[in-house]
């Protein structure tokens, strides 16, 4: 498609903003997509539709990037400073790399990859709290971070807020349907709730989109046996063993 198709796939003017784009995509996609309405022709229009958004984003974060003065450039000790967390993140050593993400954030606060990554980082200390407010940060100055969605999906996970967690994956993989470790994690989140076979068509969307993912085959696995089906979970149990050697 070309860009004045994608406005019209949407249903928008050629000076739509990029607001109104996520606006339109978003109604159109929840409208079309195969999970809410699985009519004939539904996936087609839906992938029309994912194909028109995801172009003219690109088209505009192009021209953002044409516009951008020598002046908002990273300044040199920023960079410095989270390469260092991230060195540091390499060997897990977490609370000293928060040190320098906060350092790269003060000279950039707009940073989101260092947000998301102190978010992780704290996260994986178990500071739950402090990362969803990292994480909210990301999705302050872009509200479309599907990494963002999905980590604070699994930090709300692991503070066993499911409800609220399912409605981050939602958000995850409506913003990109092929991210499959949102859709395990939603798996995961529906079988802490109980909902064994919304949890299960979770976990083989995951495997279809990935077919050698593990875990989504252990998680798999699980299911079946806790509905009883011994003989289907411990071939997912074979597979995910012969996956992992």
């Amino acid at each position: 498609m070309n860009i004045r198709q994608c406005y019209e796939t949407l249903g928008l003017k050629p000076e739509a903003t990029m607001k109104e784009i996520k606006q339109a995509y978003r109604k159109l996609a929840l409208l079309y997509h195969p999970d809410k309405d699985s009519s004939d022709g539904n996936e087609t229009k839906f992938k029309q539709i994912l194909d028109a958004y995801q172009t003219l984003r690109l088209h505009h974060k192009t021209e953002l990037r044409t516009t951008t003065k020598f002046t908002d450039l990273y300044p040199e000790d920023a960079v410095a400073s989270y390469e260092q967390a991230e060195a540091l993140i390499a060997k897990q050593n977490y609370e000293e790399a928060i040190v320098f993400y906060d350092k790269a954030l003060e000279r950039l606060p707009r940073y989101e990859n260092a947000w998301l990554k102190k978010g992780d980082a704290l996260s994986r200390l178990k500071r739950h709290e402090e990362a969803l407010g990292c994480y909210e940060k990301v999705l302050q100055i872009n509200p479309e971070s599907t990494d963002a969605w999905n980590l604070k999906g699994v930090c709300l996970s692991d503070l066993k807020k499911y409800n609220e967690s399912l409605e981050c994956f939602d958000e995850a993989t409506l913003l990109n349907p092929m991210h499959y470790a949102a859709w395990n994690f939603m798996g995961v989140c529906f079988f802490n709730l109980r909902k064994l076979e919304k949890a299960l068509g979770c976990f083989d969307k995951a495997i279809k989109i990935k077919p050698d993912f593990a875990v989504a085959w252990h998680n798999k696995g699980g299911v079946l046996m806790r509905m009883g089906k011994k003989k289907e979970a411990e071939k997912c149990y074979e597979k995910t063993k012969k996956l992992r050697q």
